[in-house]
């Protein structure tokens, strides 16, 4: 009995090196920077305003892995993105803004932040493995809604030159700028993951991606809305 049990014990180990070996199941964290495409404009020209985006936006995200074969696993991902607009006003938007009437002539401009959860399916396949290296392809499946988002509308004084905050309003949903942005939307992505094993059970990645989105961010945009990101983080395998 004592011989079965120590054989048992042994098969155990050797079961769970293996599986340790062999990576069955992955846990990651990342992050980096966001540049959102076609996320902002409308119709050229429309009310004659100026979009573009604001400074970078980022994102971070968790992830959970389990290997299904010799060369693909899945993965489900979690992700977190903070990303900015601006918007700049034509003069002749001041005649519905309630202002003393010696600032009509004063440029109008808003900036907006906007954060968004999102759940993510990947399907990874590796392409390339070496002793320390590990190459994926990862086609995706997102989910994305906004959680919150912040508004800041700034005077600028043709006559002293000077600018100043108006007001900061803050939503659960994002619609100031336009009222036509989306709660929730949904999309496909491809992300290219490059692993580089620095200990027996931790991994730095690499991870370019883009993401394309089944509508366009503002319904009245004909561009396609879309996404690139690149990040980096550590992948921990078991």
């Amino acid at each position: 009995m004592k011989k079965l049990t120590l054989i048992l014990l042994l098969m155990s180990a050797v079961i769970a090196v293996d599986a340790q070996n062999e990576e069955y199941i992955t846990l990651g964290i990342n992050g980096g920077v966001v540049h959102n495409i076609n996320g902002y404009r409308k119709l050229p020209n429309t009310n004659n305003v100026k979009f573009s985006n604001g400074i970078p936006g980022y994102n971070v995200g968790l992830d959970f892995g389990v290997r299904t074969s010799e060369r693909t696993r899945f993965r489900f991902e979690i992700r977190h993105s903070e990303f900015h607009y601006k918007a700049e006003w034509d003069k002749a938007r001041w005649d519905t803004v309630t202002v003393d009437s010696a600032r009509k002539n004063h440029i109008y401009k808003t900036n907006v932040k906007i954060w968004d959860m999102a759940f993510a399916l990947r399907l990874d396949y590796k392409l390339y493995e070496s002793e320390k290296w590990k190459v994926f392809v990862s086609p995706g499946f997102l989910w994305e809604f906004n959680i919150s988002s912040e508004s800041k509308n700034y005077i600028f004084d043709v006559y002293d030159q000077y600018s100043y905050n108006y007001s900061t309003t803050s939503f659960n949903r994002y619609e100031y700028v336009d009222f036509e942005y989306p709660y929730q939307i949904i999309g496909n992505s491809v992300q290219l993951l490059c692993k580089y094993k620095i200990a027996k059970h931790i991994a730095l990645v690499v991870m370019p991606e883009y993401y394309i989105y089944y509508r366009p961010f503002v319904k009245r945009n004909h561009n396609v809305y879309s996404r690139v990101t690149l990040n980096g983080g550590l992948e921990f395998n078991f």
